[in-house]
């Protein structure tokens, strides 16, 4: 993805990239983001609905920056971040332990959910009092939309879908339990029917937004269960017992970073 990128700026060691996809996408929605929502003269509905779609953006930067330091705190590795279309990858590498990958995964949620008082007062603040008025300012319904943004990525991230932060959350506890290998197949399966049954809904309600999520959702999932085969062939002893000693992990760890390296969220 870092291909075809192009480089916005380098913040705690880490480059952050735009995919030229992103542009395309957003000629396309940015008219229809705030559709009904903002008002005035001119291209005054324009201007805050692009306000909107770059503010979504920042907070999906922020994510994935949670994310990257959380993974660098525990020891891993994560250079770069690249925004495209449907959000953003932060590409990371943790040490191949459940609670390491544990944490570097809901570290991004988490900045969601500390983002949700921030929004939620700067809601308040612009609002001016807690009588919803009828009809909104652009300044009130701009932050309304963030608030009811926030709030949705951090819902949706959160479902125990494969390779969403939920899925890849849910995959990291099972690896306490069952250890790695069946913990991912686990997750990708559940992300492989959910993805399935999404493109069949897209395809039946003509909506194309769906039928594109959906797909990206079954490929990851199918990368990881792909993953999941590698590992298991490979060493599955190993894998399969979550109290192996550290230096075997280490060994296996490098083996399977020649092969695949399906940490990159």
């Amino acid at each position: 993805m870092v291909n075809g990128s192009i480089k916005l700026f380098r913040l705690f060691g880490i480059d952050v990239f735009l995919h030229w996809s992103w542009f395309l996408v957003a000629v396309f929605l940015i008219p229809r983001f705030g559709s009904g929502q903002f008002y005035g003269p001119g291209n005054t509905p324009m201007l805050w609905s692009t306000l909107l779609y770059l503010s979504l953006f920042a907070i999906v930067l922020v994510h994935e920056f949670g994310h990257a330091l959380a993974c660098r705190s525990v020891g891993g590795q994560a250079r770069h971040i690249v925004l495209w279309p449907l959000g953003g990858v932060a590409f990371v590498q943790p040490p191949q332990r459940p609670g390491a990958v544990l944490w570097s995964i809901v570290a991004g949620p988490l900045v969601n959910v500390m983002l949700v008082p921030v929004t939620v007062i700067a809601y308040y603040l612009v609002r001016g009092s807690f009588e919803l008025p009828a009809a909104g300012s652009n300044p009130h319904m701009f932050a309304f939309s963030l608030m009811l943004m926030n709030a949705g990525l951090l819902v949706f991230n959160m479902l125990p879908i494969y390779p969403l932060d939920g899925g890849q959350t849910l995959m990291a506890l099972l690896w306490f339990v069952v250890g790695r290998v069946k913990a991912l197949k686990v997750a990708s399966m559940i992300g492989l029917v959910v993805a399935g049954a999404a493109v069949l809904l897209g395809v039946i309600s003509g909506d194309i937004w769906m039928l594109v999520l959906a797909l990206f959702v079954g490929m990851q999932a199918f990368n990881g269960f792909r993953t999941a085969m590698v590992l298991a062939r490979m060493d599955p002893r190993y894998y399969d017992d979550r109290h192996a000693k550290r230096a075997a992990e280490d060994e296996v760890e490098n083996r399977i970073h020649d092969q695949i390296d399906p940490w990159r969220r």
